[in-house]
């Protein structure tokens, strides 16, 4: 069995078909990075842990699925590796931004940043996730603040 396809678990029977077509392709990308060898980027890049990508896979996955059962947008990140084997999730928008990264550690830490955006200048906030709902929560903050004027 390849890497790839450790990540392909069935889709519960509460998302639609048409929704799961939207974010299949993301998922795979997702698994994609665990093919990923040191140097990658001929940088010294490491490769990407395939925990790492069954975590991400695993937070997008039911993040999506909760919203879209819920009828909100739910919105893909720019998914993308990076330099020391984490990977990284962004969402950016006028008013918003959400920057999700999922660490290459032996803990497999979650951190995040997020941007509120207003005329008079910028907030942000940073942590760590515990939980993916804390996560679903973020991604939800993230959805209600794309369309704001």
């Amino acid at each position: 069995m390849s890497r790839i396809e450790t990540l392909k678990a069935p889709l519960p029977s509460a998302l639609p078909e048409h929704e799961a077509e939207a974010i299949i392709p993301h998922i795979i990308k997702i698994g994609q990075l665990s093919k990923l060898q040191d140097d990658w980027d001929s940088y010294g890049g490491k490769a990407v842990a395939l925990e790492v990508c069954k975590k991400a896979a695993k937070f997008l996955y039911i993040s999506f699925k909760e919203l879209s059962v819920e009828g909100d947008a739910a919105y893909m990140p720019f998914i993308a590796p990076a330099n020391d084997g984490s990977i990284v999730f962004e969402w950016r928008a006028n008013k918003a931004e959400l920057i999700v990264v999922f660490r290459n550690n032996a803990e497999l830490e979650v951190e995040y940043l997020t941007v509120q955006k207003a005329d008079n200048g910028e907030s942000e906030k940073e942590g760590k996730f515990e939980s993916a709902t804390a996560f679903v929560q973020a991604v939800r903050w993230f959805s209600m603040n794309v369309n704001q004027a």
